[in-house]
């Protein structure tokens, strides 16, 4: 009887630390995964950074300012 509730025991333990193993091993891919995006996210960034700033810089002066127009409130407040 001693034996059956020892292997019982020890069938339990192990099932909960493959289970444990099984959720850790989970939430580390989850984090490289999410780490990952969060690194391309940021390339993307700046290469869109880069092209704004290329454009920008080849506008003349008069297309500059009508570009900043758009932005810029008439009305006195």
């Amino acid at each position: 009887m001693l034996a059956k509730l020892e292997m019982i025991r020890l069938a339990l333990a192990g099932f909960f630390i493959a289970l444990f193993w099984a959720w850790w091993a989970g939430r580390k891919d989850g984090i490289k995964h999410i780490e990952g995006e969060q690194v391309s996210r940021r390339i993307q960034s700046v290469k869109d950074r880069k092209e704004v700033d290329d454009e920008v810089s080849n506008l003349g002066s008069n297309d500059l300012d009508r570009g900043l127009n758009r932005w810029m409130r008439d009305d006195e407040r």
